[in-house]
């Protein structure tokens, strides 16, 4: 600690001097006393007092600084005598210590308490001449935490925390420092226990409990439940050989009955109290040190009755018994479904009531049924086995052949699932389609319009006459069973989609006995330019109101695929079929076919140089053309839109590998028919046709 600032020499000789008393009261925190006459010699028969007093809470050091008074056996003669309240703590005389005389020398001297008296005494004659004695004394703080030993009782119960000219106490978190600033109290007032199980001890348990508290506990659990109470070892109360209980107590009570008090050494019995209400009390007053008590409670109560599951049910959890608020979840095996009053129940799940009953009754597993499968377009289903419809039944959806197919990756497999659908064996519920089967035909042309022959029905399936308010306007292609391919520049100038009338399944122009397609919107390529001049981009897609029955005088063109044997080249022979002009000059009234041979660009490029439109402009070929014909074959005016066919080795199917396009006279020596490349078109076509369905 900081020792207190030294009062003026002076001022306090003044005190011992000048009062005209043997004893002198001193309340300074520190000073000097002087044997008297010092430094000269002391006289004989004198004796003073010096009481000296600092506030409580510092105890008083002295020492001495000069020592020197007649020596004589145990300081019969000449002495100084230091005391503290009732305890004596020095006799000093002499110069220097001996073996029955003590003498101060670098020594310090402590006091009890806040009080020390120093008694100076010479007798009536000395030997010889002594100065006496110079002592400087100072208060210093009491550090009162230190005082706690095991011969004392602790200044504390917890925390000692010494400060100057005092000291205070604190408590651990959960106690609270008692009215007299020493004692730690438990905070243990009204705390509330809700589970089914649990422990409750004493403060501070299996350590000695605290003092002066008052600690209260509740245990409350749901109705129908009973709460049971078992004491553990060790218990330890303290109490009385003659009076029960008059110290610290244990109660316990319900609202029917009351328990105890309990305390001492013996272990309270079981006590089951028949209620789901506990009220427990525990009051200490301030001796004694005891270990305290634990308890622990259990709970029972009234059990439902055991479930049984249904057949092809699960109960999850399964327990030996149930009892208040406990629940089970009724499951069923996979392909079946929970049925209660004949609605299907998404989850089911019961609970025990407190009356011992459950809430709701068991419902009934039943084994899933996904109903008469869909009809799909151009198809149908049959059972793969059993005529059932219901979990893991299993049919087996085909297409209407030989005109439609099955979409590619989808065997028509499908099950009954778990969640009531028919759906694939990999799990995908969409249904199958039935797509139109492409490239097929009844008869194969065996001859060499300009230079050909006539076709008869079925040659073409795919092949559509376009006419307006009864006109030749030109051709073209069915794609699928909803779309018509065609030349960019045959429609351009159609205003209304609903002025063009496509005929299908017609070889005679003016036929009765033809299928109408109705015509939606068109879709004309966005690099082609309408001028008669560059026919590049010269492409168009129709789609129609309604699909067309595929039929075997009604079917759709294949469009070439991305392998080698789809690439049109030079030299290869493919098939143009339409209702244009003949090498007669007049509108052929009958569909008319020719073979034409390929030529390589370079040869098609030769033909056309130096030659110009009928406007006088300069004729454009680029790569998304291709010439065809020669040797008087070619197609001609009408036909127009048309496909150009080719068939492929592996599956023996047409596909369309050119659209008529453009040419200048039609069927001269040295001179080919231009048409559009469909293989630079797919992706144009697939969008177009992926984005509008």
């Amino acid at each position: 600690m900081v020792p207190a600032s030294f009062w003026p020499w002076p001022c306090l000789l003044l005190i011992a001097f000048c009062s005209g008393t043997d004893v002198i009261q001193l309340t300074e925190m520190s000073g000097r006393i002087v044997s008297p006459g010092f430094p000269e010699f002391y006289p004989n028969e004198m004796k003073k007092t010096w009481n000296i007093t600092v506030p409580k809470g510092y105890i008083i050091k002295i020492y001495f600084t000069y020592f020197d008074l007649e020596l004589s056996y145990m300081c019969e003669y000449d002495y100084v005598k230091i005391s503290s309240g009732s305890r004596k703590i020095a006799t000093l005389c002499g110069k220097e210590s001996t073996d029955t005389e003590e003498a101060p020398g670098t020594k310090i001297f402590h006091s009890t308490d806040n009080t020390l008296t120093l008694m100076f005494r010479s007798d009536y004659s000395n030997e010889k001449k002594v100065i006496g004695f110079e002592a400087f004394y100072a208060a210093e703080d009491i550090n009162e935490c230190d005082k706690n030993t095991e011969e004392e009782e602790q200044i504390c119960d917890h925390h000692c925390h010494n400060h100057l000219g005092g000291f205070y106490c604190s408590c651990r978190v959960g106690y609270s420092l008692h009215q007299d600033k020493r004692i730690c109290t438990a905070n243990c007032e009204e705390q509330v226990f809700t589970g089914r199980s649990g422990e409750i001890t004493s403060p501070n348990y299996p350590q000695p409990y605290a003092k002066l508290s008052s600690c209260s506990y509740s245990i409350r659990v749901e109705e129908g439940f009973n709460i049971n109470l078992q004491f553990l070892e060790p218990f330890n109360v303290e109490d009385h050989p003659d009076v029960l209980c008059p110290y610290d107590i244990l109660k316990i009570q319900t609202s029917r009955k009351k328990y105890g008090p309990f305390c001492g050494k013996t272990l309270p019995p079981k006590i089951e109290t028949g209620s789901n209400k506990v009220f427990i009390s525990f009051t200490t007053d301030i001796s004694g040190a005891h270990t305290g008590w634990k308890i622990q409670y259990t709970t029972t109560g009234v059990p439902c009755p055991d479930p049984i599951a249904p057949p092809q049910g699960q109960i999850s959890p399964s327990q030996p018994r149930y009892v208040v608020n406990e629940q089970f979840s009724l499951s069923c095996n996979t392909g079946y479904v929970l049925i209660q009053n004949e609605k299907v129940l998404a989850l089911f799940t019961a609970v025990c009531q407190k009356d011992g009953s459950w809430n709701r009754p068991m419902p009934e597993c039943t084994i899933i049924d996904c109903g008469e499968p869909d009809e799909i377009s151009n198809g149908k289903f049959s059972y793969s086995g059993p005529t059932v419809t219901t979990y893991n039944a299993m049919i087996q959806y085909q297409c209407n052949g030989p005109y439609y197919i099955m979409e590619a990756n989808n065997d028509g497999r499908y099950r009954c699932g778990t969640d009531g659908i028919w759906e694939r064996l990999k799990g995908e519920q969409k249904l199958p389609v039935c797509e139109p089967e492409c490239g097929i035909k009844t008869k194969r042309p065996m001859q060499r319009i300009h230079g050909g022959r006539k076709a008869s029905s079925g040659d073409f399936p795919w092949q559509v006459m376009f006419t307006t308010h009864g006109d030749l306007l030109g051709g073209g292609a069915l794609l699928y069973d909803s779309w018509v391919l065609t030349a960019a520049h045959v429609i351009y100038d159609l205003q209304d989609p609903s002025s063009l009338t496509l005929k299908l399944g017609q070889v005679r122009q003016h036929a009765s006995d033809y299928i109408q397609a109705l015509p939606e919107e068109i879709f004309i390529h966005e690099g082609y330019v309408h001028d008669d001049t560059n026919f590049n981009n010269d492409i168009a897609l129709i789609k129609l109101k309604i699909k067309v029955p595929i039929t075997a005088m009604v079917m759709a063109i294949c469009l070439p695929g991305e392998e080698n044997r789809f690439q049109v080249m030079a030299d290869d022979t493919g098939v143009v079929a339409g209702w244009g002009t003949t090498e007669k000059g007049s509108i052929s009234q009958h569909l008319r076919f020719v073979d034409v041979d390929v030529v390589s660009q370079e040869k098609c490029n030769a033909s056309y140089t130096n030659k110009k439109s009928p406007g006088g402009k300069a004729l454009v070929l680029t790569e998304n053309m291709f010439c065809a014909g020669g040797e008087g074959k070619d197609s001609c005016t009408g036909d127009s839109g048309g496909p150009l066919i080719f068939q492929e080795k592996q599956h023996k199917k047409w596909f369309i590998g050119g659209i008529v396009s453009w040419g200048l006279d039609c069927g001269v020596e040295g001179q080919y028919g231009v048409y559009t490349k469909v293989s630079n078109y797919i992706l144009w076509i697939k969008n177009i046709i992926s984005n509008n369905s």
